[in-house]
């Protein structure tokens, strides 16, 4: 229970981040919002780390480091721009679709064999994201999904370098220089077109900072005393911390497409999530690191 409960703090710590990036991101430029995010997150680090130690800060793949910057960048500012003009619930439902893209880059890059059950929940959980969407036949297609789903896309490929490296570097190297590196490849965009925080602005930004930084560390504490695969039921709370957010701090009500599209996402990942933990593998774990 207290695995589930430091999970269940997570994902609400996950929507405290995401209903920040949506204020900050109807403000001010995706890219300043990303590198606001990654400044503040890397300098709340660094006074753990340097207590920790010295050793908390050495890595064998600088250029690794490089690359995964490189992709995070792209992810957070996709994710910017989607949640700037969608409504939180429909970001989260897109998200979910991230076990299921990394399924098939991991047939791709990583050669794993990919049995018909794990394609059959693959094809069902894109048809719910499609209904998501608001198809063409409903009500006209939303085409802020695209980057939401070029954004999970994005955290995949993080998923199968974390699978080739994670063990090899460690866990502060992985989040530090992932972080560090987003921060400089925004930088140089975001200070050019900066727009002048405010007050308010300011004390979100460092928020958001800081609640990246709590939801690994919450996530962090849960996978010590649960299982990754144990958590997949629970995750579907982070559609419901979505709609209640969305409707407190933005006004935003749930609308059918999305209803309809969560009906048909929820079990393919909730049985993909069951198949895999009884194969005694799969991307759960990967999937819950790519997001820190």
């Amino acid at each position: 229970m207290r695995g589930v409960l430091w999970f269940l703090l997570s994902l609400l710590a996950c929507q405290a981040n995401d209903a920040a990036m949506k204020w900050l991101s109807l403000r001010f430029d995706p890219i300043q919002t990303t590198f606001m995010r990654f400044s503040f997150a890397v300098l709340l680090m660094l006074p753990c780390m340097a207590a920790v130690g010295a050793k908390t800060f050495q890595t064998k793949r600088p250029l690794l480091h490089f690359f995964r910057g490189a992709i995070l960048f792209a992810a957070t500012v996709c994710w910017c721009v989607g949640l700037a003009h969608t409504q939180l619930s429909m970001a989260v439902l897109i998200g979910f679709s991230m076990p299921l893209i990394l399924l098939v880059l991991a047939r791709v890059f990583l050669g794993e064999r990919i049995s018909r059950w794990r394609w059959l929940a693959t094809a069902v959980g894109f048809v719910g994201i499609a209904f998501a969407a608001n198809p063409p036949w409903i009500c006209g297609f939303n085409f802020y999904a695209i980057p939401l789903l070029l954004s999970a896309t994005c955290f995949a490929i993080l998923d199968i370098l974390n699978r080739r490296y994670a063990t090899k570097e460690s866990l502060w190297a992985m989040i530090f220089y992932g972080s560090l590196w987003t921060a400089v490849f925004s930088a140089y965009p975001a200070i050019s077109n900066w727009t002048r925080p405010d007050m308010n602005g300011w004390i979100l930004a460092i928020s958001l900072g800081a609640s990246a930084n709590l939801l690994l560390f919450c996530l962090m504490r849960a996978l010590r005393l649960i299982e990754a695969s144990a958590t997949a039921p629970y995750r579907n709370v982070e559609f419901l911390f979505s709609i209640a957010v969305g409707y407190v701090f933005f006004g935003e009500k749930i609308d059918r497409p999305t209803l309809v599209g969560a009906s048909i996402v929820f079990p393919a990942t909730l049985a993909l999530a069951i198949y895999e933990s009884r194969r005694g593998g799969g991307p759960e774990t990967e999937h819950f690191h790519s997001c820190c």
